[in-house]
């Protein structure tokens, strides 16, 4: 299952983990971005089952995802990526801006992830999460505190969700993009000044893709990564490596 999935990060997760043979529930907001992803999916031979729902109404979350579990079965792995970005000076951010950020990108991860989690102790199943953290987990950029809070809140709640069901084992990893190369940044990617300085601040000189998040993700989801748990992993080109 794959939050997100119309775009981006999300869509080329869907696509490398439909590549690793796994059947997809893909989540999205809008119906019409969700069915495009879906045909492109299934035109490479990945079975794939949709969900449009706008996780921001996290009193929702619950019964939504049990008749999920009801229609399609209960998922082996759960990929946290929906989010947002509202940018705006801490002193000039509006309150509703702030709570949009955080429902998002923070509390609706909480309670999909105990949602999902609760299916898999019932039934016994072992289960991964994959949360989609960022550099804003560890730093900081001006114009960004909602999106930097909600972001250091994904990094420990990976790591608390992880100790509370590791003896259920259900794995909780989360994966800290740099910057990519998606449609959410494209204010920034088509920007020449930003993305001379993101070239050259970036060790290996270049914005991410959505297939340099995507592999990892599928590394976590194997059983390759069986003894990893409550981990931030950075794929940053070495942004943080440096200064």
């Amino acid at each position: 299952m794959v939050t997100g999935a119309s775009r981006g990060i999300g869509l080329g997760a869907a696509r490398a983990l439909g590549r690793a043979g796994s059947d997809l529930l893909l989540v999205a907001r809008g119906e019409a971005g969700l069915q495009r992803a879906a045909a492109e999916l299934e035109a490479s031979g990945v079975r794939v089952c949709c969900s449009a729902f706008d996780l921001a109404a996290t009193e929702c979350i619950s019964p939504w995802f049990d008749n999920l579990v009801e229609r399609f079965g209960l998922p082996t792995l759960l990929v946290n990526n929906a989010g947002i970005t509202l940018r705006g000076l801490a002193a000039d951010l509006s309150l509703a801006d702030w709570h949009q950020t955080l429902s998002l990108n923070l509390t609706a991860m909480f309670e999909l992830s105990r949602c999902f989690a609760r299916h898999c102790m019932a039934q016994r199943k072992p289960a991964k999460i994959v949360n989609i953290a960022s550099l804003m987990t560890v730093a900081a950029r001006r114009g960004t505190s909602a999106y930097t809070a909600s972001k250091g809140g994904v990094g420990q709640l990976t790591k608390a969700l992880a100790i509370e069901w590791a003896e259920h084992r259900i794995h909780v990893n989360a994966i800290a993009p740099g910057y990519i190369d998606t449609e959410l940044n494209s204010a920034l990617t088509q920007d020449p000044e930003f993305d001379a300085w993101v070239r050259k601040r970036c060790p290996l000189g270049r914005w991410g893709t959505p297939d340099d998040v995507a592999w990892p993700i599928v590394f976590l989801s194997s059983p390759a990564a069986d003894f990893i748990t409550g981990q931030v992993i950075y794929v940053d080109g070495g942004w943080l490596a440096t200064f």
